[in-house]
Parts: C-alpha cells; structure tokens; sequence
C-alpha cells in the first residue's frame, strides 16, 4: 500500500507545486507596478468624442491627427459596409472616410511629415499611404507572414525618417524592423524573436526620437529598445509588464503605453509621459492605450480598443 500512496502523494505535490507558480506575480509586471506607483497623475481634461452624423466605431486600433487638429481614427468594423478609416474634425464632425474591404487586421496609423496618412495591416502586412482625402498613393507588401491564418501575425507601425526612409514594426510573429525608401522599394531589415539586444517579442510600436534615432515597443518582453538609422542597437530600458507602444510630440517629449500581464484591458493600462532629456516620468493618464498618438497642440489620442474615442487635453 505504501508503494501506492507515495507516487500519489509526489503527483499531488507537483500538481499544487504547478498551481502555486502559475497564481505567482510575474516578476516583470510587479516592477512596472512599482514604477507606476511613484508616478503622479498628468494634468490633462477628458474629453470624449461623439461622432456627428453618428459612426459605429468598432475596436479603435490607432489614432492620428494633422496639423489642423482633424482626428484620424483607424478602426476594425465588423460589418462589410464599415469604413476602417474615419476622419473627424477637433469636435467630432465627421469630414470623410474610407478603406472599406481593404483590410482584414487594421493596426496602426501615422500622419507623415507632408500630411500623408499611413496605416498598417496586422494580418497581410499591408502598408497604405494615402493623401489627406483618402486618396491612395503607396502600397507596401511587407510580405513573409509566417502564418496567415492568424489574425494577428504581421506588421503593426510605421516611422519615417527625414531622408525620407520609411521604418516598418513587423512585430507579431517575425520580431523585425524594415526600412524601404520613399518610392516603396525595400533597404533592409534586422531583428528577430527573441530577448536579447536587437531582438523582439512583438515590435508593437516604432517612432523616430528627435535625436534621430529609432525608438521601438518590445511589448511583450516589456521594454524599450532604439537603434540608429542603419539597425545599430544603442540601449534599452526595461519597464517590465508590456510596453505597448511609443510616439513623441512636437516638443520632443515622448509618451509611451504600458499594461500589467494577466490581466484584461480595463485594467492596469497607463499611458506616460516622459522629459525626453532626462528620462524622468512627468505623468500618468489610467487610460487603455493601444496604440497612441499626440496632436500638434499636444492633445493626447490614446486608441482604447473599443468604442469609446476619448481625447485629453493637457493643461
């Protein structure tokens, strides 16, 4: 009987060995909730956006704005007659969209120095330059998506350089950054999966610092990463949890979004504000970021992943 008992005993031991380190704190997102801790609020008013002519918005992905203040939304709709790119005036009028059956994953969308919108497809690796009224102008196959079946498994963001070069995050299964030149026609690429320098688990966000040097969102390694122009890795700074992703505004202040792990997206989701000088933290808004943006006047446009188009203005 007791050659019985103690396998028994030694499966029931690992067992609730196995469940206690499954219930344990991440490590990595116990010291983002450190830091988050000692950060004070920003001063900035929430403002939220209603849509008028009313515009179902459906799992807002990434938010833009030009230089007059219109608010350019990308958005997944889930109905075949949905426009995945909205564009509204400060107030909320809606001016124009389009994109209809042109995505299947809509990620991210950024506003080019000329005023050229550029979004970004999740699942086909498809980069899109348009102008301001929707016209298309540039067309990117990123190509080499591991796994087209998933719905998350290619490029998420895109930067642009003075030269014009063009930087593409193909983040969610190949771990690389791409650089093409303006006419579309591809430089190089460096990265892969991975932990160490130069490497990614999900490049989910890239823009370019004012020093000229490219800055990407490790999200799931929980982390910020830059290199110079050619790929040349300088530094990292860890946070821990998951850096969701990164853009700068006009001052050279840098704004980033991180989450805890392991818990939904209602939860634990701060966007921060930095001194891009000195590093210090100047705030922190508790609002889901997906993706964010900052308008020319420094209004803060944080893609919540759901319906809700909300804004802040910093005092």
């Amino acid at each position: 009987m007791r050659g019985v008992i103690i396998p028994v005993l030694a499966a029931f031991l690992c067992s609730a060995t196995a469940a206690i380190a499954a219930n344990a704190p991440d490590p990595s997102t116990e010291k983002l909730r450190a830091l988050i801790k000692t950060i004070p609020p920003l001063p900035a008013e929430r403002v939220d956006i209603k849509v008028d002519p009313r515009v179902k918005l459906e799992g807002i992905s990434s938010i833009a704005a030009d230089k007059a203040g219109n608010i350019y939304v990308l958005h997944r709709p889930t109905t075949p007659d949905g426009d995945p790119v909205v564009v509204l005036d400060p107030a909320g009028k809606l001016i124009r969209s389009w994109g209809r059956g042109m995505y299947k994953t809509p990620h991210g969308i950024r506003i080019d120095a000329e005023g050229n919108v550029w979004t970004v497809d999740a699942n086909t690796s498809d980069v899109y330059k348009f102008t301001a009224e929707g016209k298309k102008l540039l067309e990117i196959k990123v190509g080499g998506v591991p796994d087209p079946k998933r719905e998350f498994c290619g490029a998420t963001d895109v930067a642009f350089a003075p030269n014009g070069s063009i930087y593409i995050g193909d983040g969610y299964c190949n771990g690389r950054v791409l650089e093409y030149k303006a006419d579309g026609t591809k430089v190089k690429e460096w990265g892969k999966r991975g932990t160490g320098p130069g490497e990614f688990n999900n490049v989910h966000g890239i823009a370019l610092g004012p020093d000229g040097n490219l800055y990407v969102a490790d999200r799931e390694n929980g982390r910020l990463q830059w290199f110079d122009l050619n790929g040349k890795f300088l530094g990292e700074r860890q946070f821990g949890g998951q850096f969701y992703n990164i853009t700068f505004d006009a001052k050279g202040n840098m704004y980033a979004a991180t989450h805890a792990k392991g818990v939904s997206l209602d939860e634990e989701f701060n966007l921060l504000k930095f001194d891009f000088k000195s590093g210090r933290i100047l705030g922190k808004i508790e609002v889901r970021a997906h993706e964010v943006g900052v308008g020319a006047d420094g209004t803060i446009l944080p893609a919540t992943r759901s319906e809700r188009l909300v804004i802040y203005r910093q005092k």
